[in-house]
C-alpha cells in the first residue's frame, strides 16, 4: 500500500485543481438544495474537528486496504484553511504520525522515525486550499467551478441524514490523477461526513468522519509541530 507520506502529499497537493471554469448548472432541486446548504454553511464556517479513520484501499493489482485513526482540525482565518491531522493508530498499531498544512505549507511528520518532510504550495496555494475544504467549509458555487456534481439521493450515517454527491473534474490536470469522489455531506450542518476519492485505476482513499464539531474553538498551538532536535527535515 501506498504510505502515508505519499497519501498526504498526493492526495492534498498533486491531485489539486489547477484551473477554473464556468459553474456547470445543477441537475434537479435536490441537488440545488445540497449546494444551497454548502453555500449557507461557507457563509459562518470558521472551524471544525473530529475523530478520523482515513482508509486506504486498493482494488488494483492485487485487493489491499490498511486504516489510519486520529483526529483533524480545521480552521479558517482570512480566507486561508489550516488542517492539523493527528494519526494515533496504523491497522490497529500505534503509529504516530502529524499532518499539518497552513500558510501554504504542507508538514508530515514520523516520530517513529524521526523525519519531517515539508513540501510547499507555492503559486498553486489557492487550488489547493479550496481542494482541501471539499466538503468542508467550502461553497457549492466553488465546487461546480471544478466539478460536474450529480445527486445520489439520501444516506443515514453516524444517526444523521447525509445527501450524497458524486463529483467528476471538469479539468484534464484533475482527471489525471482523479476519476470521480464521493461526498456524503451532513444537512443539518452543512460538512462532509465521509468522502471517497478515486485515482485511475479504481484505488480509492476513504475519509470518515466522526464526532463533528462545527465552529469549536481551535487551540493557538493547534497547526504547530514539534520536533526534537535530531529530527531529519526532507524539503519536496
Amino acid at each position: 500500500m501506498t504510505n502515508l507520506n505519499k497519501i498526504a502529499i498526493v492526495a492534498i497537493l498533486s491531485m489539486a485543481f489547477a484551473a477554473t471554469g464556468l459553474a456547470a448548472a445543477p441537475d434537479g432541486p435536490q441537488e440545488q438544495a445540497v449546494l444551497t446548504k454548502l453555500d449557507s454553511t461557507s457563509l459562518t464556517f470558521k472551524s471544525a474537528s473530529a475523530d478520523i479513520v482515513w482508509n486506504n484501499v486498493q482494488t488494483q493489482p492485487v485487493p489491499d486496504e490498511d486504516s489510519q485513526v486520529g483526529t483533524v482540525q480545521f480552521e479558517r482565518k482570512g480566507g486561508q484553511l489550516s488542517m492539523a491531522l493527528h494519526f494515533k493508530t496504523d491497522n490497529g498499531k500505534p503509529v504516530p504520525k502529524d499532518v499539518v498544512y497552513t500558510d501554504g505549507v504542507l508538514k508530515l511528520y514520523e516520530p517513529l522515525v524521526k523525519t519531517l518532510t515539508v513540501s510547499q504550495a507555492g503559486p498553486n496555494r489557492a487550488e489547493y486550499d479550496t481542494f482541501l475544504s471539499l466538503g468542508i467549509g467550502g461553497s457549492g458555487k466553488d465546487l461546480q467551478k471544478n466539478w460536474q456534481v450529480h445527486y445520489l439521493g439520501t444516506e443515514q450515517l453516524d444517526g444523521a441524514t447525509t445527501s450524497k454527491l458524486e463529483l467528476t473534474p471538469l479539468h484534464d490536470d484533475v482527471k489525471k490523477n482523479i476519476t470521480k469522489v464521493l461526498l456524503w455531506i451532513n444537512m443539518d450542518n452543512g460538512i462532509a461526513v465521509k468522502q471517497q476519492l478515486y485515482d485511475p485505476t479504481g484505488n480509492y482513499r476513504e475519509v470518515i468522519y466522526h464526532n463533528v464539531r462545527v465552529n469549536a474553538k481551535v487551540p493557538s498551538n493547534a497547526f504547530t509541530i514539534k520536533t526534537p532536535p535530531d529530527t531529519k527535515i526532507v524539503n519536496h
